[in-house]
């Protein structure tokens, strides 16, 4: 006889029926992947809109704060994202945790922080060892040759900083689904004066 295959079963828990705590989870997930590597949601896709289409890439998540809001990431002042950004600046973020089953939307409004205290704690917390992708005399999505993408230097932790940005957005609306055999669960929550505000969607 074949092998008999059970599916696995998701019983409705507190952590997946009431709306507060399915929000205060989801941003507890998100400091965890901000500092956990290993974290499903430590890179997420950042997505705009730009040159008329969307705009899609995957970023590292480098903070996310419950109390503000906030989420940022790093990239490159040359970036066309930062050209985007000024003319619209609403960005998604999109997380997928492939064993939780759940996926989440945020969307927010984003700004840049560069050469000010943030930016510059970053930079020396850290984001110089990436110095060689901000050094680069050659502007992320620029037609180059294959001899232009090697870099030999060593790693400088006093150039390229100029080039360094922090990019934050302010998240406005997060929009949660959790995948069961039983039946998806699908909620959308708003920020507004009285904080989250949680409402069931059909999935």
């Amino acid at each position: 006889m074949g092998a008999t295959h059970r599916l696995m079963v998701y019983p409705v828990t507190p952590e997946i029926s009431d709306l507060k705590q399915i929000a205060d989870d989801q941003w507890q997930s998100l400091a965890a992947a901000a500092q956990d590597r290993h974290h499903a949601w430590h890179t997420p896709t950042l997505g705009n809109v730009g040159e008329g289409m969307a705009q899609l890439r995957t970023v590292v998540l480098r903070s996310a704060d419950p109390e503000t809001r906030i989420l940022t990431c790093h990239t490159d002042s040359r970036s066309p994202k930062i050209v985007q950004l000024a003319k619209d600046p609403r960005f998604s973020w999109h997380f997928y945790d492939r064993d939780a089953k759940i996926q989440l939307r945020a969307y927010g409004r984003a700004w840049t922080h560069q050469a000010d205290a943030l930016a510059s704690q970053r930079w020396q917390d850290g984001a110089w060892r990436s110095a060689q992708c901000y050094r680069t005399p050659i502007a992320p999505g620029e037609v180059c040759t294959e001899d232009d993408l090697d870099i030999d230097a060593p790693v400088d932790p006093t150039t390229g900083e100029e080039h360094f940005v922090v990019l934050a957005c302010e998240i406005d609306t997060l929009d949660w689904l959790f995948l069961r055999v039983e039946g998806h669960r699908r909620a959308r929550f708003l920020w507004t004066e009285r904080g989250w505000q949680g409402e069931w969607v059909a999935p």
